[in-house]
């Protein structure tokens, strides 16, 4: 039986979910799946994605999938140590997607179902948020939030994490632009923090003028005004400019995503590298900034943001 983690675009609140300001974030139909095979003897196996080695549990605890695996392990109380994972992808695994989410919700809808676990998907958000932790040193929440219950959603970091379904009218489309540059999410928002701490007046500002965008964005998506969307996009990715987490593969991106209609354009994901978001409503503008994007040598995904599992 196999199990769906869903990937993930940030529309608005790159890093600044991690201080408390809220973020708008989409599941798209882009994933990762996970299924189970049984096995005599031999152990736990799974094939990392990345590096698309076969991982035995236990035999390297240096390796992320095995500590991806030790914290399912423990946390549902599976006992079986006999068994194969197969995982699959059609995500991007360089950042923005929320590649580490949809695998940690893969591994364990797979699970949940072979054993019967009964966990609901308030159980298996908790657990893939300590799964996000082996990839990411302070995770917000987004990504595993998202990936597991889907559609459009609002969110708020805290001690008890606010989480809304946007009640948009349907999927909206999207590109997707891989830079082809894997970045480090831990150390990105590490970078953001120590700015933060020596421009403590400067951040207060581009603080403020991103929660006061954010709340203006929340009404415009709801009512799916998209071209106020896009507007309020391009602001946020003036913000990101002045945190210091674009780059000039992200710029390039950007420039030929609005030089051929695109509503809005901005970096999704911790930055620097990673993945580029459009916004293209229509299916022939979302043609148009794909074919612009590939032509320049980056790889590009036309997908819909919004989608429930």
């Amino acid at each position: 039986m196999a199990g769906i983690g869903y990937g993930k675009a940030i529309l608005f609140g790159e890093h600044f979910v991690v201080y408390g300001m809220p973020g708008i974030a989409a599941s798209i139909e882009l994933n990762t799946t996970c299924t189970y095979e049984e096995k005599v003897s031999g152990g736990i196996t799974a094939n990392d994605l990345v590096t698309g080695e076969t991982i035995n549990y236990g035999e390297d605890k240096a390796k992320k999938l095995d500590q991806v695996i030790q914290v399912i392990l423990r946390e549902t109380g599976i006992k079986e140590k006999n068994f194969r994972l197969k995982l699959e992808t059609n995500m991007s695994l360089m950042g923005g997607m929320g590649s580490s989410a949809a695998l940690g919700v893969s591994i364990l809808r797979c699970l949940n179902k072979e054993f019967s676990l009964g966990i609901d998907d308030k159980r298996i958000n908790e657990i893939t948020f300590e799964v996000e932790k082996v990839f990411h040193s302070s995770p917000s929440g987004i990504d595993n939030t998202v990936s597991t219950f889907g559609g459009m959603l609002w969110f708020k970091k805290g001690q008890k994490n606010t989480v809304e379904q946007l009640g948009i009218p349907e999927p909206v489309r999207i590109v997707l632009i891989d830079t082809g540059t894997i970045n480090d999410t831990a150390e990105l928002i590490a970078k953001v923090r120590k700015q933060k701490e020596e421009n403590q007046k400067e951040f207060e500002k581009i603080f403020a003028s991103y929660s006061e965008l954010a709340l203006k964005a929340r009404k415009e998506v709801e009512n799916a005004r998209w071209e106020k969307v896009g507007s309020l996009m391009n602001k946020n990715q003036e913000l990101l400019r002045r945190i210091g987490v674009s780059s000039s593969q992200l710029e390039k991106i950007i420039e030929a995503s609005l030089e051929s209609g695109a509503l809005g354009a901005k970096l999704t994901g911790a930055g620097v590298g990673g993945n580029a978001i459009a916004l293209t409503p229509e299916k022939e503008l979302q043609e148009k900034v794909s074919k612009k994007c590939s032509a320049l040598g980056f790889k590009t995904f036309k997908v819909t943001a919004g989608i429930k599992p």
